[in-house]
């Protein structure tokens, strides 16, 4: 049973701070391993650790001891974590002395990285799973986070998603115009300074930082609806010209072709 919590006071733990890897588990879809330093934050040597893992289908909370004995549970294994959409997790420092324990620190929407990823894609936009998807090539996950799904029986297929000319040509324009339909049409979001924690916040942030791309239009009603669809389509042009996206695929195919 999960202790209600009061949330007054309580810090922002820097996500640069924590680090959380998966791992693949034979028996269950996945298994973890948490990696952080709250020392350094001021939090009682008394506080307690917790770290959930969550997507929107389901959740699991592991105890990690606390500030001053900081001790990892023996079994990591997300068992009653699904394993699509991908696991998200966040970090709790809370003080249990009271009847409701009250939440001194956390740090939320923590993206996972697989065993071999560099710790430089932890605050990855756009994660990325690799997934039986059958015979489609990729998938774009948008129940919690947006998570990049690439078809796990194409040979070479994250290379091609790092490094490709024709799959950054025919592919993210795509992805980045679905992706602000639902931040600013469907969820109604136009302020990049909302929160710094948010996705939607995040990606808001990162389109505004092009040149030439200004924030989203604000108002109510199908006319302003209207207006921001324009700003999708004019957003995800500056996004093409800023990446050489027809130049690239031309070269791709140059290439194919000689």
């Amino acid at each position: 049973m999960i202790r209600r919590l009061n949330y007054t006071g309580r810090k922002k733990i820097p996500r640069s701070a924590v680090t959380i890897r998966l791992f693949p588990a034979d028996d269950v879809g996945y298994a973890f391993a948490a990696d952080f330093d709250l020392a350094p934050l001021g939090f009682p040597s008394d506080a307690s650790i917790f770290v959930e893992a969550y997507n929107a289908a389901s959740y699991m909370r592991f105890a990690f001891g606390t500030i001053g004995n900081q001790c990892d549970p023996k079994d990591l294994r997300l068992t009653e974590v699904t394993s699509r959409p991908l696991p998200k997790f966040r970090l709790k420092v809370v003080d249990q002395s009271r009847r409701h324990g009250l939440l001194l620190g956390v740090a939320d929407k923590l993206i996972p990285l697989r065993p071999r990823e560099d710790l430089a894609n932890k605050q990855s936009l756009l994660p990325v799973d690799f997934c039986d998807l059958s015979d489609r090539i990729w998938r774009l996950e948008l129940s919690d986070w947006p998570v990049l799904e690439l078809n796990n029986r194409v040979d070479a297929i994250g290379e091609a998603a790092r490094t490709g000319d024709s799959f950054l040509a025919l592919v993210y324009p795509e992805i980045l115009r679905r992706i602000l339909h639902e931040i600013v049409i469907v969820l109604d979001e136009t302020d990049p300074g909302f929160d710094d924690s948010a996705w939607t916040s995040l990606w808001l942030c990162f389109v505004c930082a092009l040149p030439g791309v200004t924030e989203p239009p604000g108002g109510v009603g199908e006319a302003a609806k209207a207006r921001r669809r324009e700003w999708i389509e004019e957003t995800v042009q500056v996004f093409c010209r800023s990446r050489r996206a027809r130049q690239r695929f031309a070269t791709a195919l140059r290439k194919e072709a000689s």
